[in-house]
């Protein structure tokens, strides 16, 4: 095992230990060990995990940022053993997921889908779904 995996082990290791989940880090960081031992390279540069974070060339740019998120909070663990390693600055690739905007439905479009649900096979009945109803108590407790 490389020194960069051992590190990659004691850094998810102690961040798991303080409480943080790292669902998708411990992969991450292995695949981008990989790139590292590939490439041939001993210290993290910014131009590496640059390289390594928007791969594939096809994915969001929301994707590509995640990756660089991961390298960057294992950059600055690491710097402290390695004074080489650099870490990638904040906003090198800003990406944000894109949240479709809410559709608010009028007081017109509800009674119109309310009333298109009679032309549904079997029928709806709208008044079911239009109101709330009361939960049926047993009828012991009356």
């Amino acid at each position: 095992m490389t020194r960069l995996r051992l590190t990659i082990d004691d850094y998810l290791s102690v961040r798991r230990a303080l409480g943080y989940k790292l669902e998708d880090h411990g992969w991450l960081l292995a695949d981008f060990a990989s790139f590292m031992e590939a490439a041939g390279a001993t210290t993290v540069t910014t131009q590496l995990a640059l390289a390594w974070a928007t791969l594939p060339q096809d994915a969001l740019p929301s994707w590509w940022a995640a990756r660089l998120r991961v390298v960057r909070g294992f950059s600055r663990h690491l710097k402290a053993f390695d004074p080489a390693t650099e870490i990638p600055p904040v906003g090198l690739l800003p990406g944000r997921n894109r949240r479709a905007v809410p559709y608010l439905y009028s007081e017109a479009d509800v009674a119109a889908l309310m009333s298109a649900t009679a032309s549904l096979r079997p029928a709806l009945f709208p008044v079911a779904h239009a109101r709330p109803t009361r939960p049926r108590r047993p009828p012991h407790s009356r």
